[in-house]
């Protein structure tokens, strides 16, 4: 299939990213497959090319895409209209917010709604809902399911719960390890339509162990192969169980060049300043805030669903139920093919 110059040149790119297979490079960005492999641009191109047209990627997603189309909904209808319609079967969702934002509050609630008959948005399957941020909320489950049931007549409770598997990952290893054995073993049992991991940025953010730049080099490059691995399998499994990942993401601060605060002589404009200047300026502050794990994993995800918490602005959900609603807040989305 290749002459012997072109696997050389494969192997190398190979050697140089650390990842399993070739195509896993293919979820990588070019300028990041350009950097990393260390090619001039005229090999990295050639090599680029290689790899895309041995894989079929045209036919991998035409078999994902064999059948009706089936949309998750959110349990909320404002944030449903916003995604087309829902949560996407067979797609990979990011949610992402600083903390207190809602995204845990977010999961359960897919969890949730994932016990739905398919003709009321749900999916009728298993879930199996990770946390690698400590111990599952399953009190505040529990408070959320028992609205939720009473909305949906002949949905229990128990019922509801038992259908929620969920696993307590506290390191790296323990989360590679469910993830390569555990997670595969559920979803073949085809019972199995949502996993949520709460979140995937809680081991992978930081080099906790690194002395020095030359390891944090390293645990850097080792982060993007096994993004690159995890982004594989997730996108394999999904298309082919039928299932969707959620993973939940932390934010990162982004530095501006131009300062946020006003000078000292402008204070007393600064107190008369409109409702237009103090919704620019809260967008400034949010434009500060970035999605951790870094172009890699966001050219992996197919739906980046952002959180904003609410800081004393009228809300727009009034009409969703109270007892069943998110925390407020503000949702951007991002929708990848």
């Amino acid at each position: 299939m290749f002459t012997e110059e072109e696997r050389q040149l494969l192997s190398k790119c190979k050697a140089k990213i650390g990842c399993e297979q070739l195509t896993h490079c293919m979820l990588m960005p070019y300028s990041e497959f350009l950097r990393t492999t260390g090619l001039c641009q005229e090999q990295a191109q050639r090599a680029w090319t290689l790899i895309s047209k041995a894989y079929p990627w045209q036919q991998h997603m035409q078999k994902a895409s064999v059948g009706a189309e089936q949309w998750l909904t959110t349990g909320d209808s404002h944030i449903d209209r916003l995604l087309g319609g829902g949560i996407r079967m067979g797609s990979i969702v990011e949610v992402v917010g600083e903390s207190a934002a809602g995204k845990t509050q977010f999961c359960l609630q897919l969890a949730i709604a994932a016990q739905l008959p398919r003709d009321s948005g749900g999916i009728g399957g298993d879930v199996v809902y990770v946390s690698t941020e400590g111990a599952v909320p399953t009190g505040r489950l529990a408070t959320m399911i028992g609205p939720f049931s009473r909305a949906h007549k002949g949905m229990q409770a128990a019922s509801i719960m038992q259908h929620i598997q969920v696993a307590e990952l506290e390191d790296m290893e323990t989360m590679f390890h469910a993830l390569n054995y555990k997670i595969p073993a559920l979803l073949a049992t085809g019972k199995v339509r949502l996993v949520i991991i709460d979140s995937i940025a809680a081991h992978l953010r930081f080099d906790l162990d690194g002395e020095g730049s030359r390891k944090s080099q390293d645990f850097y490059k080792e982060r993007s192969s096994l993004l690159i691995q995890l982004g594989a399998k997730f996108k394999k499994w999904a298309a082919q169980y039928s299932c969707t990942f959620v993973c939940v993401n932390q934010v990162k601060d982004v530095f501006q060049p131009q300062s946020l605060l006003r000078d000292t002589n402008d204070s007393e404009q600064s107190t008369q300043a409109s409702g237009a200047d103090l919704e620019s300026e809260l967008a400034m502050v949010r434009s500060s805030k970035a999605p951790a794990l870094g172009a890699i994993w966001a050219s992996i995800v197919n739906v980046r669903i952002m959180l904003y918490q609410r800081r004393g602005l009228a809300p727009s959900l009034s009409d969703t139920p109270e007892e069943s609603r998110l925390p407020e807040h503000l949702l951007r989305t991002r929708s990848a093919g």
